[in-house]
C-alpha cells in the first residue's frame, strides 16, 4: 500500500448526513456549516424510510433534497452516499444526476450502491432482487450512464436495462459525473475498477484496506486503468470529540491510501460537532 502523497491525491474532508437531520431548516444549517467550517464534500444518504429513529422518521426524498441543498451551498461538492440502484429506473436516475449537476455548477458526485434495505423496498412496493442480480444492474447502469454521457444518442441493450436511441442534453458540464463506489465487496470493486472515480472503504481497518488495496489493483490491471485513479474513502460516525477523531483516523489511515476522511453526523446530534471536527481540517492539510 502507498501513501496518499504517492498516489497523488490530496487530503479531502466532508460529511454524511440522513435524509433529514431535525428539520429542513436544521438540515440547511447543518451543510451551511459544513461549507464554512471548510469542509470539502457534503453527502446526503438515499432513503425513503428513517433507519435511525425507526422506519416512521422524518426523511426527504434524497435527489429533491440535494438539488436544494446544491444552491444553496455554493463551494462542497455534494453527493448521494449512496444511491441504491434499484430505487429509481436508471435512466431518470441519470436525469436527475445531470440536473443537480447543472444545478450544482459540475460539483456532482454520484454515490452508487447495490441497495440492501429490504423492508424499506417492501414498504414502498420496490423490488427487491437477489444480490446478484442487483449487481448486475449496477454494472449495466454504469455502462448506460457512461454511454449517455459520451454519446449523442445512446443505446445499451442489457439484461436489466435497456436503452433505445436515447438523447441525453445537457451533458454534464464537465463531461463526466464523478462516481463513488458504495461497496467493497470483490464484484463490486471490479465494476470500481473499470468506472470509478472513488472507492468507500466505509469503516474498514487496516486489514480489510490491504485486502481492498490488492483486489483493486489486480482489477485495474486487468481492466487497463492505474489504481491511483481512484481515490478511497473512509467513513466514521461523529462521536463527542470529532476533531481529535478525525485526527486519530488520518493518522492511522493516510499512509494506508485514504484520502478523503467523512465524517457521519448521526441525527439529534448536535449541529456544533461541524464546527470541532472543522476545527483540525487546516492543521489536517498542512500534514
Amino acid at each position: 500500500m502507498r501513501d496518499i502523497r504517492d498516489r497523488g491525491h490530496r487530503l479531502r474532508f466532508g460529511i454524511v448526513t440522513p435524509p433529514m437531520w431535525r428539520s429542513w431548516d436544521d438540515l440547511l444549517d447543518l451543510w451551511t456549516r459544513a461549507e464554512r467550517a471548510g469542509f470539502d464534500l457534503a453527502f446526503n444518504t438515499d432513503h425513503f424510510q428513517s433507519d435511525w429513529e425507526g422506519d416512521a422518521g422524518p426523511t426527504l426524498e434524497a435527489w429533491t433534497m440535494l438539488a436544494a441543498l446544491a444552491r444553496e451551498v455554493p463551494r462542497i461538492q455534494v453527493g448521494t452516499y449512496v444511491n441504491g440502484i434499484t430505487h429509481r429506473p436508471v435512466a431518470i436516475l441519470a436525469k436527475q444526476t445531470v440536473t443537480v449537476d447543472h444545478l450544482s455548477g459540475g460539483r456532482l458526485i454520484l454515490g452508487l450502491g447495490a441497495a440492501w434495505n429490504e423492508p424499506e423496498h417492501a414498504a414502498y412496493g420496490i423490488a427487491f432482487p437477489p444480490i446478484g442480480e442487483r449487481v448486475g444492474l449496477v454494472e449495466e447502469a454504469l455502462e448506460a450512464i457512461r454511454r449517455l454521457e459520451s454519446e449523442p444518442r445512446a443505446t445499451f441493450d442489457g439484461r436489466f436495462l435497456q436503452l433505445r436511441d436515447a438523447p441525453f442534453e445537457p451533458k454534464p458540464l464537465k463531461g463526466h459525473i464523478p462516481i463513488l463506489i458504495g461497496s467493497r465487496r470483490p464484484r463490486m470493486l471490479r465494476l470500481a475498477a473499470r468506472y470509478a472515480d472513488l472507492v468507500d472503504l466505509a469503516e474498514a481497518g487496516p486489514e480489510e484496506i490491504a485486502r481492498i488495496d490488492t483486489e483493486l489493483a489486480t482489477a485495474c490491471a486487468a481492466a487497463g486503468r492505474h489504481p491511483d485513479a481512484i481515490a478511497w474513502t473512509h467513513e466514521a460516525i461523529a462521536g463527542p470529540d470529532p476533531a481529535a477523531e478525525l485526527e486519530a483516523r488520518v493518522a492511522a489511515l493516510a499512509p494506508l491510501g485514504v484520502s478523503v476522511f467523512l465524517v457521519n453526523i448521526w441525527p439529534r446530534s448536535d449541529s456544533r460537532l461541524v464546527d470541532r471536527a472543522g476545527a483540525a481540517l487546516d492543521r489536517l492539510r498542512r500534514r
